[in-house]
């Protein structure tokens, strides 16, 4: 009876850390009031629920004031807005309560969250509608740089232009099945690039979605338009053909995921925000 209670007790304490250790998702609010983290303390304490994040998209006050526009060619910088606008949800607390910020604090800030630095506390502002209106050419300008470095040196727009604008029934099945596994299971904002017959291709964040009786249906955050709408997929199409006529491929989750998890730790566990990384790696530079 000894050694059964001894077996009990440690698969209880098994139990209860496995539990403790788990992230359990609260249900998305779509009624747009959700707002962004004004304080360390609110983002550290709304930072483990994946859903907080999809809540704060349906608020359009977390988008970016301007919509995708510019770029090389004048032909946009789709890619990059939507990676900034997910970075931006899941790096930023604002501090409305202190002096807004100087042009090289800003500059700072906006290097900071499109190369996932870390944290960034942005003061004088309440959200990134107010932030980015205010700064809307120099984030602009962060973008067509980004996509520059990425699309033209890094050869990005090779690697964002190699798939099929149209494929298998069963092959789009599949890959619509591993994204609802992403979104829904993950509880991820997923990225996506559209590739558009040719050698055009586009961007958007899936934020939710739902199964329906013959597919599924796609919430998504498109930089062309100002809110969330709905896209949907059913059982035998090749190809998307509602707003754009494409292909979806998932793109940068691993690698985004784990930056955001790193800059959570290090901002909630040992309070370092993105600017004491960048001071932190200068210093270690400048020896």
């Amino acid at each position: 009876m000894k050694r059964q209670s001894q077996l009990i007790v440690g698969a209880a304490l098994v139990l209860s850390t496995v539990w403790s250790s788990m992230t359990f998702a609260s249900e998305i609010d779509k009624s747009g009031n959700t707002r962004a983290a004004t304080s360390k303390a609110e983002f550290c304490k709304n930072a483990d629920d994946p859903n907080y994040f999809k809540s704060l998209l349906y608020n359009e006050n977390n988008h970016l004031a301007s919509l995708n526009h510019g770029g090389i060619a004048n032909g946009g910088v789709c890619w990059w807005h939507s990676m900034f606008s997910r970075s931006a949800t899941f790096l930023a607390v604002y501090r409305p309560d202190l002096p807004r910020p100087s042009a090289d604090q800003a500059h700072n800030i906006i290097e900071d969250i499109s190369t996932n630095k870390g944290i960034v506390e942005i003061p004088g502002y309440r959200n990134l509608a107010e932030f980015s209106q205010d700064y809307a050419d120099d984030i602009q300008r962060t973008l067509e740089g980004m996509q520059i470095g990425d699309g033209v040196i890094m050869f990005g727009w090779v690697r964002g232009l190699s798939g099929d604008s149209e494929v298998s029934a069963d092959k789009l099945k599949s890959m619509m099945d591993d994204l609802y596994k992403e979104v829904r299971v993950n509880n991820r904002i997923v990225y996506q690039k559209l590739q558009i017959p040719g050698i055009t291709a586009h961007a958007w964040l899936v934020v939710d979605m739902k199964k329906s009786s013959d597919g599924y249906v796609l919430e998504v955050l498109d930089s062309n338009y100002g809110s969330i709408y709905q896209v949907n997929y059913h059982i035998g199409m090749t190809k998307f053909e509602s707003n754009y006529n494409m292909v979806p491929y998932t793109s940068r989750n691993g690698m985004d995921y784990s930056a955001f998890a790193a800059a959570k730790k290090q901002y909630c566990k040992y309070g370092m925000t993105a600017e004491d990384i960048r001071e932190r790696q200068s210093g270690s530079a400048g020896h």
